[in-house]
């Protein structure tokens, strides 16, 4: 992960947006609509749950991580391993959320996180060691994990599942 803050903020920009202008350029009743195939998430409602899942828990080790705790990290209980049951878990935990209030907590979700990469230098969010709670990796490759990535991610289980041309 070697973006300057500034490339790591416009990246990840670009990639939210690519995803947005997809999910915005979507007839309504194919935002509802059950994906092809056997995948984890089942919808564009279910995709969305889970970046914003997976912004609130990189919300959480970095506060957890600047109060001077050591997160858990991925999650309290589980192990990298582990991460399949761990998103079934966050997918089962979002639910009961409609598609629009969950677009606008994405919306917000990342926007806390460009925030939290906006207070960081270059040198913070690029040196492995700079946080020990990051357990020698760097903030940005977690920023870029849970942002850019993770939208072309997106994009990308969108279009399969909707049988669409590929997005990335």
């Amino acid at each position: 992960m070697d973006y300057t803050h500034a490339e790591l903020i416009a990246r990840n920009d670009a990639e939210f947006a690519a995803l947005f202008a997809l999910i915005e350029g979507l007839p309504e009743e194919r935002l509802t609509e059950e994906f092809a195939g056997d995948g984890r998430d089942r919808t564009v409602r279910d995709v969305i749950a889970h970046l914003h899942a997976w912004h609130i828990l990189l919300e959480r080790w970095y506060s957890d991580g600047e109060a001077g705790g050591s997160p858990a990290i991925p999650a309290e209980g589980y192990t990298w391993r582990e991460l399949a049951q761990l998103n079934e878990e966050l997918r089962q935990q979002w639910q009961g959320t409609g598609l629009g209030e969950l677009l606008a907590l994405v919306r917000a979700s990342h926007e806390a996180l460009q925030a939290m990469v906006a207070l960081r230098t270059d040198a913070e969010l690029t040196a492995p060691d700079a946080f020990a709670w990051t357990q020698g990796s760097p903030l940005g490759e977690f920023a870029w994990e849970c942002g850019g990535n993770h939208y072309i991610w997106a994009r990308g289980v969108i279009a399969a599942g909707l049988g669409l041309s590929p997005t990335t």
